[in-house]
């Protein structure tokens, strides 16, 4: 019953030498079975003692990002893992055959890729360079093309280059100083995207004195710095090409406009040029420049297979483990960091380091077998203390459940609104039934219904192949919710005799025409086996009879639903020995919602059970009896569905039951409490707690006397540690907060104690007792459930609003797409109808209306039934995982 109640939890303190407790949390972490609890919160994470190993996990861990977004870039493959516990089983054996020990790897890994990552980081920065150099000497033999093109010989003998700091080239001083028409010019490239407001701006800067002419070049900028990846894959190709420009105007060699031009094209990063002095110059150093660019195409050619030699390297699958060597280095960090990180939460007294651990107490013999055979395995490893104590007394203990595939998505349905505590009834196991049926009610339809049905079959059945594919990793976890959500749409949609607006006449009919009348009349003795008569959906009253229906159902699905979750609500009463909450929450709840909703379901089902056949005028209003219950002392108004006296004897009693379960509810636990408080003189101590539960448990320990008394020495400190932090709790707890001490650091930690109240406390276990507090409080809850039994029952009439509107949309679009073509045999309105009818089933039916179904049964359980007894307040166990933190690093 691990699922209906969490795992019985034990309280453990582990005590063992230094030197071996990479070893003991090795094993420990195979088992994901322990939660170790923080001795050193107070302690900064850098002043910790594997502070450093943590960060050097890190820098691993960013080096090998690097390898991976290079290996993306270079379209070369990285074989990764699929299955993180059987790699960590092919590591081990590896490791046993090549005698490397498992906290080797580690130094290896980390050794080599400091190597490999300097030298690939040295052969990205000459990539960059070369690169560089290329892209500049292309676009400097463009503008050398496109300038003797748009200037020609004429100009260009007669003008001046007043670029300043070009690219590639220089400026003549000569030719500055002396120009026969006193004409400038200015040439270079600029991005493709800023041309055009590139040439507006030099327009206005130069009030339409300047000309420039622009020109594409076939060419796209090739970056290849691991920065700008990110901005290249939002990048359009278009945002690398490039456009020569040349800008011409009249003026002195010394005139204004020379700056700001020069400041306009820095400010667009543009690449200015020099231009040789002689044209006939153009020809030989455009063919100078083609031999630079053979040459630098040659060497990043080189280089680029070089950098190829270094990532096919990692990228070599390793025949252990059947992953890249690059994913093989990355799991084992992961799995070192883990390790890392929970002996952090040790504590450390000269080469001895003890703490405490969660762990579930059917998992006992399997951690003390895991140790053994660890001491036996390795013989110089002593594998120190394990013993059991009991937890102190305030110590909120982790919830664990044993969830397989199908039980995974119902109960991170429940985690998503808040963990369970220890130990209350788990609502995932009964979010199996109710969810996937409250869904089925609203999405109620043989063809859409049985559409996610097939769809959730071939996701069950294609799991293996599909679990490949890490786009569907989310989707497949939750395949066996679909499943149970289309079996229930499916069955929820045959009851309703409905196929996308179509009915299906499997059964005949209970009802027969009348002859010479459009009207029907009943079959005596005849009941359709199951679901609606095909005659409702071609009566006059169709739509009130399904409302009325749906309506009804819906009430009473909703208020036994309630009243189950107070039910359940009672079982944790009994269950945690919480008679006070029994006796006055639960017994008053249970018979408040009975005698008011509870007796309305009833009558709604009485009502049903009756023939109204002909008296329709003299048929009861339930609504006006509810209402009539508190205005008229129960009065049946002289419209009953039963005995009159009987029944209006009966709803006076119910009137009188239900006005006295409000006190019930709202008085006596307060004054119990509070009685009980002022009686309460035995308090437990904390040191009593933390003795060991069972001192014959088995103890593993391979050391000498020295060690054990060290041993011992330690867990005394750590016991006498835990008795003075409850003390210092208690004492700034009790302590009034008006009064400042004088010791500002007392006052801090003070306000650390105030602003921060202990995670670990639920609201109704704090220390100070506050009278006023308790029977606010208590009037809230009472309020709160009494309007909330209102509101709640009226909150179930959703099923009936959601079922309506799925019908009514089906029916609207295979009306209006389909209907008319079928009546008028209209081949070619067919034709058009249908794709339209397809799109409007697929996205608004089978998209948004199925989402909108699923989000209001979400609400449904979280709220509706979930509020009567789940707190939700809860912690999840969290243990050391090998397997998990590969999963949720991946």
């Amino acid at each position: 019953m691990s699922f209906f109640r969490s795992e019985t939890m034990s309280y453990y303190e582990i005590i063992i030498p230094r030197e071996s407790a990479w070893e003991v949390f090795n094993e420990l972490g195979k088992l994901s079975i322990i939660q170790m609890e923080d001795q050193n919160i107070e302690e900064a994470h850098i002043n910790r003692h594997y502070y450093p190993m943590i960060r050097r996990a890190d820098e691993a861990l960013l080096k090998i990002t690097a390898f991976e977004a290079l290996m993306v870039k270079f379209k070369i493959k990285n074989l990764t893992c699929r299955n993180p516990k059987q790699f960590l089983e092919k590591v081990q054996e590896y490791g046993q055959e090549m005698n490397i020990s498992d906290n080797k790897w580690f130094e290896i890994i980390e050794q080599s890729l400091d190597e490999k990552y300097a030298l690939l980081m040295e052969q990205l920065q000459n990539l960059e360079k070369l690169q560089l150099k290329k892209n500049n000497l292309f676009e400097h033999k463009a503008v050398l093309v496109k300038t003797k093109e748009v200037l020609g010989t004429q100009y260009y003998n007669r003008g001046r280059n007043i670029a300043i700091n070009p690219q590639y080239g220089t400026v003549e001083q000569s030719n500055l100083q002396s120009s026969a028409f006193n004409l400038n010019y200015m040439v270079g490239v600029v991005d493709r995207i800023d041309a055009i407001r590139f040439k507006r701006m030099v327009f206005r800067a130069s009030k339409g004195n300047a000309w420039i002419a622009l020109s594409d070049i076939e060419y796209t900028r090739v970056d290849v710095t691991l920065e700008q990846k990110e901005k290249e894959e939002n990048e359009t190709n278009d945002d690398k090409k490039r456009t020569v420009f040349i800008i011409v105007y009249q003026g002195g060699a010394q005139d204004f406009l020379k700056s700001k031009l020069n400041r306009i094209c820095d400010s667009f990063q543009c690449s200015k040029f020099g231009l040789p002095e002689d044209p006939n110059q153009l020809v030989p150093q455009s063919v100078e420049i083609d031999h630079q660019l053979d040459e630098s195409e040659n060497i990043v050619n080189l280089t680029n297979q070089k950098i190829k030699e270094i990532l096919l390297e990692y990228a070599a699958i390793q025949p252990n483990s059947k992953v890249s060597l690059l994913e093989m280095s990355k799991l084992l960090i992961i799995k070192d960091k883990a390790i890392f990180t929970n002996l952090n939460t040790l504590n450390l007294k000269q080469t001895i380091y003890a703490g405490f651990f969660w762990a579930p107490k059917s998992n006992e013999p399997e951690l003390h077998h895991a140790l053994h055979k660890l001491s036996q395995i390795k013989q110089n490893v002593s594998v120190g203390q394990i013993i059991e104590i009991i937890p102190p007394s305030r110590k909120l203990v982790p919830t664990y459940f044993k969830i397989n595939d199908f039980t995974f998505a119902f109960q991170e349905i429940v985690n998503t609104y808040g963990i369970p505590r220890y130990k209350e009834v788990n609502p995932g196991m009964f979010a199996v039934m109710f969810f996937p049926f409250m869904f089925g009610v609203m999405f109620g339809d043989i063809g859409h219904g049985g559409i996610l049905l097939v769809v959730a079959l071939l996701l069950v059945k294609n799991y293996e192949t599909l679990k490949k594919d890490p786009a569907l990793a989310g989707l497949l976890k939750a395949r066996f919710l679909f499943l149970l959500m289309g079996i229930c749409a499916f069955y929820c949609g045959f009851i309703y005799n409905d196929f996308m607006s179509l009915t299906f006449n499997l059964f005949g009919s209970c009802f027969k025409e009348v002859e010479g009348t459009h009207d029907t009349e009943w079959i005596e003795g005849c009941v359709y086996p199951i679901g609606f008569d095909p005659k409702w959906f071609i009566a006059g009253n169709e739509l009130a009879f399904f409302n009325s229906f749906k309506m009804k159902f819906a009430i009473i699905f909703g208020v036994s639903q309630m009243m189950f979750g107070i039910l359940l609500k009672g079982a944790n009463n009994v269950y945690f020995r919480n008679y006070l909450d029994f006796f006055c929450e639960f017994i008053p709840q249970i018979i408040f919602l009975s005698v008011t909703f509870g007796y309305m379901s009833l009558l709604i089902i009485l009502k049903w059970a009756q023939s109204w056949e002909g008296k329709t005028d003299i048929a009861p209003s339930i609504i006006n009896m509810m209402i009539n219950i508190p205005l008229m002392a129960g009065s049946t108004d002289n419209q009953p569905l039963y005995n009159q006296e009987t029944q209006e004897t009966i709803q006076y009693y119910i009137l009188i039951v239900s006005f006295i379960c409000i006190p019930w509810m709202l008085v006596p636990k307060p004054i119990i409490e509070v009685l009980m408080h002022s009686r309460q003189h035995k308090h437990t101590s904390d040191a009593d707690q933390l003795q060991p539960v069972n001192p014959e448990l088995p103890v593993f320990k391979k050391s000498k006397d020295k060690k054990t008394e060290l041993m011992e020495q330690l867990r005394e400190e750590l016991i006498r540690k835990e008795k003075e932090k409850e003390q210092r709790k208690k004492q700034l707890n009790s302590r009034d907060l008006s009064d400042a001490p004088e010791d500002p650091q007392i006052q801090s930690e003070q306000q650390i104690q105030v602003k921060k109240p202990n995670p670990q406390h639920h609201d109704d276990e704090e220390e100070e007792f506050d009278a006023g507090e308790i029977f606010v409080h208590q009037i809230i809850e009472t309020i709160e459930f009494v309007l909330g039994a209102i509101s709640n029952t009226a909150s179930y009439l959703r099923l009936w609003a959601l079922s309506l509107a799925h019908g009514q949309l089906a029916k609207v679009f295979f009306e209006k797409c389909l209907g008319g073509g079928i009546e008028e045999g209209n081949f070619f309105f067919l034709f058009i109808g249908w794709p339209v009818f397809m799109h409007c089933t697929v996205f608004v039916l089978l998209c948004m209306d199925l989402m909108e179904c699923f989000l209001h049964a979400l609400r449904l359980q979280w709220v509706e039934f979930q509020g009567k007894f789940y707190k939700a307040d809860g912690i999840k166990f969290i243990p050391l995982s090998f397997v998990e933190a590969i999963q949720s690093a991946q």
